[in-house]
């Protein structure tokens, strides 16, 4: 690995862990203030405020991927709980782009499934894009996307035609 690629990566990680200390310090409250009475949802909205900004930051790296004469087969963006369990049809014989980008803290493995066999990729959670081609089967294709443990953000994938 080239010393501007470690750096890249050491920087694109800081970028994706920074705003998850912030989360985590908001968040990190008893939810009772010295008052007594119940927390607001503040800690709640910074939640979904980070949600969102991890959307948007793994859009744009999915998107970035993605050529502008590119046929988009499906994709879309989904919470690492909630991970991405998809089935696509796709036409026999046609060539296929698979991109997946995970932005959070952790890890997320990718398990794609074909009559051929399946391929498993570990996506680390830094919005680096990991791009695999395919030609499509006869049959339907499987792709499971779910985070490994302690890992937290979302999974933003999409599957082109080439």
């Amino acid at each position: 690995m080239t010393r501007h690629r470690r750096l890249r990566r050491g920087w694109l990680w800081g970028c994706a862990v920074a705003p998850a200390l912030l989360l985590v310090s908001c968040t990190s409250d008893s939810g009772t203030p010295e008052d007594g009475r119940p927390a607001s949802h503040s800690a709640r909205t910074s939640v979904a405020g980070g949600q969102k900004k991890l959307t948007a930051q793994a859009r744009t790296a999915i998107g970035a991927a993605a050529a502008d004469d590119d046929t988009l087969l499906e994709g879309g963006v989904e919470s690492i709980a909630d991970g991405v369990h998809s089935r696509p049809t796709a036409d026999h014989g046609q060539h296929y782009r698979l991109a997946v980008t995970c932005a959070g803290l952790g890890d997320a493995e990718a398990v794609f499934t074909t009559e051929a066999g399946a391929i498993t990729e570990v996506i680390p959670c830094d919005t680096s894009v990991v791009l695999k081609r395919f030609t499509a089967p006869a049959r339907t294709m499987r792709l499971d996307i779910s985070g490994k443990s302690r890992s937290s953000g979302v999974i933003a994938w999409r599957i082109n035609r080439v």
